[in-house]
């Protein structure tokens, strides 16, 4: 110790050492602040300063090195080499400030302390290389002094880095430092003994120009760093700032991607996750193993698909997927099905420098509220069965396939009046016992559909079995059904057309309703299959319904009238108005070919009205109480409201109501009966008289003439004709001429053709009597020429020879 005393106080100069000392602790002061400012930023701001903490350390330690060395007093001349010198300063450098530097880097003390060591080292190893460049004398090291001075180093340093070099303790290890670079310095001086030796024949840099040299670098080095480190205190504020700005924007983007109702995945153009969300977890089902930042998308990948259940192929086939979708250059949008029945939408949109941000929404509820829409689409709300939508699709998919199709066109036998009698509730129900009994007839392999209403239709899964299917649906519909509480008796009726050589699905719909049409016309409860001739006897049916349109607004029709006579006198009592039709190019239409379309049609309403209004205005120019019977339909009745058409007709053309007569068929009454009671009541009340049209054709007509307020009854020809040869319809005549005669109601006998005929009526009591024998129909002249006529009058009640009354 006393030798160490004497070298630093005898052997040096205190002003130099003292100088030394000043150097070194602005060394180790500029050292920590720079160390600190590294700290404290990230990336290459943080390598910046770092390298700049190492330059000052190393040139530091340097200059405070050769600043003792210039106050070193020892008994020879001392020189220096240039080159050994300068390369002290780098040994400085790298094994002081580089360790010094690469302290900001770790975090654990014991690695600090380490680092701190061998900066100590590094001290002695910058010592002994800048006292390598003496000149003119030769050196010796005691070596325990020399290894004291390198553990006083190692052990300052060490102890220095232990310590974080911030507040109260930065001077603390700012100490350290300084006393570290000074005790090794000064120690290994002590050890250390020079004598005198001949100059090399080299280039010397004298102590003055050396103390020169280094109070220039020590300028410019201090100089520099200080600079930095004030500027460095702005840029590092601004940093700070931009770093704060930097941090609340990744705080809202990550509250932003944690908060995403989708989730997301970054790709980099490398293949490898560089971001994802929380949301991702849940939506995949997968957790933090599965997906995390730093793993290949094709590794994700492998483990969403095994967690989805995906076997190897598929998965490998996502994976080549994704690889595609990332070089396109728009978004790809695709859906993944689970196992749990989940539907996963997956948006891939490519960036530009390769990678790709994949988003993934949970598409379950939107895809199950599409199906149920489509299935509305496609399905009777009712019934539950597939609507026409769905019938009209299913066909044209039979159609474009070949596959040999059979329509099976189903029509409920009266389930209208099910509707108007029970109501709609009761309908509905109806229809959806409906539904089930035909899934009870079919196969499993049919399909039922219902196109609306109470038309349905199935499409048999083998056409060879339609015909059997069609008599299980009509055999199944005749037993009754049970809704709410009422037990309804429906029959169907059903038509099969077959695609054989046809290749518009339409035309063979267009076909099964023709048969269906036929079925529903032979007596409803029937089946009947196309037959070749419908399609043609349909287009008939549709122009004749067009013609007649026409026919009514160009007055095509005319009305002819029947004469009604009385028995015995024979003498005119009425007509009865026959409506015709002369078609430009067909010429007369029978009322058996038109009426019937007529009345399918609902023009019957129209003809009916134009009908009554000409046979009210004919019979307003008739003499005397002459009156006219008109024919009503039993569509009129029911669709329309017959007692303001007969009122407005009358008031029209000035006839009395007692003139007027209307017959109406027996199944007109029968329909909705207590309405059109009602509807006939009214009438009767203002004077109109009511025929019953055709009677004895229906299977209850004596129990009509008790519901009824009949005025007349006309019976059928059919009894009249068979009378003579049948004693059953004798018997029947004579009792419907006895009731009505009991009940006061008129009758009388159609279809008269022969005198038997006539006089077997007289015998029976009947009032009166209308038919070929008397007098055909006519024409509205020839039926005022008629009456005109006196003669004839008096040729009718003569009892002229048949027919001649006719062609009078």
């Amino acid at each position: 110790m006393a030798a160490f005393a004497q070298n630093v106080l005898v052997d040096h100069s205190l002003g130099f050492v003292a100088t030394a000392l000043v150097v070194c602790a602005i060394m180790a002061a500029i050292v920590l602040t720079v160390l600190d400012r590294a700290s404290s930023v990230e990336g290459g701001r943080r390598y910046t300063w770092m390298a700049v903490s190492a330059a000052v350390a190393g040139l530091g330690v340097w200059t405070t090195h050769f600043v003792a060395m210039l106050g070193f007093r020892p008994d020879v001349v001392l020189g220096y080499d240039p080159m050994v010198t300068i390369v002290s300063v780098f040994v400085g450098i790298l094994f002081v400030g580089l360790p010094l530097a690469a302290t900001v880097l770790v975090h654990s003390r014991a690695a600090r302390m380490a680092l701190g060591a061998i900066a100590g080292l590094g001290v002695g190893a910058m010592h002994f290389t800048g006292m390598s460049a003496l000149q003119g004398c030769l050196a010796a090291y005691d070596p325990l002094v020399t290894l004291i001075s390198l553990f006083a180093g190692a052990g300052f340093f060490a102890a220095a880095m232990s310590m974080p070099p911030r507040g109260k303790q930065r001077l603390a290890v700012a100490t350290l430092m300084v006393l570290g670079v000074c005790f090794l310095h000064f120690i290994a001086i002590a050890g250390l003994t020079l004598s005198a030796a001949p100059a090399a024949e080299v280039w010397i840099v004298e102590p003055v120009t050396l103390s020169a040299f280094v109070a220039l670098a020590a300028l410019m080095i201090f100089i520099t760093a200080f600079i930095l480190a004030v500027n460095g205190e702005k840029l590092d504020a601004s940093s700070r700032a931009a770093a704060a700005d930097a941090a609340e924007h990744l705080r809202v983007l990550s509250a932003a991607l944690q908060n995403m109702s989708n989730g997301l995945v970054m790709v980099g153009p490398d293949g490898i996750i560089t971001l994802h969300n929380e949301r991702a977890y849940e939506l995949l089902g997968i957790g933090p193993n599965e997906l995390r930042s730093g793993l290949a998308l094709s590794s994700f990948l492998d483990n969403f698909g095994h967690k989805a259940g995906w076997d190897a192929a598929r998965i490998d086939r996502v994976i080549d997927n994704h690889t595609v979708w990332m070089r396109r250059s728009t978004i790809t949008r695709v859906e993944h099905h689970l196992a749990d029945g989940r539907v996963i939408g997956v948006a891939c949109c490519p960036m530009a420098d390769g990678g790709a941000i994949l988003t993934y929404d949970d598409m379950t509820e939107a895809r199950q509220v599409q199906a149920t829409i489509t299935h509305m689409a496609y399905h009777d709300a009712l019934t539950g069965l597939p609507n026409r939508r769905s019938f009209q699709d299913e066909l044209k998919a039979r159609f474009d396939s070949a596959k040999p199709t059979t329509i099976v066109m189903i029509d409920l036998d009266r389930f209208k009046a099910v509707n108007d009698t029970l109501g709609h509730p009761v309908g509905d129900a109806l229809l959806i016992q409906v539904a089930d009994r035909l899934r009870a007839c079919c196969n499993p392999n049919d399909l039922i559909f219902r196109l609306g209403g109470d038309e349905l239709a199935i499409l048999p899964g083998d056409d060879e079995h339609s015909d059997t299917l069609a008599r299980r649906v009509v055999e199944g519909f005749e037993r009754p059904f049970t809704a709410d509480k009422h037990r309804i008796s429906i029959g169907c009726s059903v038509g099969l057309a077959t695609a054989d050589d046809v290749d518009d699905p339409d035309l063979v719909v267009r076909q099964a309703d023709l048969a269906l049409y036929k079925a529903k016309k032979n007596g409803r409860n029937r089946i009947e299959r196309y037959e070749s001739g419908m399609m043609e006897d349909a287009v008939k049916r549709r122009d004749l319904e067009m013609d007649m349109v026409r026919a009514l607004k160009e007055g095509q029709f005319s009305l002819n009238y029947q004469p009604l006579f009385n028995l015995p006198t024979r003498e005119l009592v009425g007509f009865e108005a026959l409506i015709r039709w002369n078609h430009p190019t067909l010429g007369l239409v029978p009322p058996v070919e038109f009426i019937p379309l007529a009345e399918e049609t609902g023009l019957i309403t129209e003809i009916g009205e134009w009908v009554l209004n000409e046979a009210c205005r004919e019979a307003s120019h008739w003499p005397g109480e002459l009156y006219v019977s008109v024919n009503v339909s039993p569509v009129q009745l029911h669709k329309t409201d017959m007692l303001r058409q007969v009122t407005r007709a009358l008031a029209e053309h000035g006839l009395t109501a007692q003139r007027l007569e209307l017959e109406l068929t027996e199944t007109a009454m029968v329909d909705d009966g207590r309405r059109i009671n009602a509807t006939l009541t009214a009438l009767r009340s203002l004077g109109v008289r009511i025929a019953m049209d055709d009677f004895g054709t229906g299977y209850s007509s004596l129990a009509h003439l008790r519901e009824f307020d009949l005025d007349r009854i006309k019976i059928d020809r059919s009894f009249i004709d068979s009378a003579p040869d049948d004693v059953s319809s004798l018997a029947v005549l004579r009792a419907v001429t006895m009731m009505a005669k009991d009940l006061s109601i008129a009758t009388t006998g159609e279809g008269v053709e022969s005198e038997e005929q006539l006089a077997r009526l007289l015998d029976l009591g009947c009032g009166t009597a209308q038919g070929y024998l008397l007098g055909r129909p006519m024409t509205a002249e020839a039926a005022r020429a008629l009456m005109q006529t006196s003669d004839a009058m008096q040729q009718a009640v003569a009892g002229i020879g048949p027919g001649q009354l006719a062609r009078a």
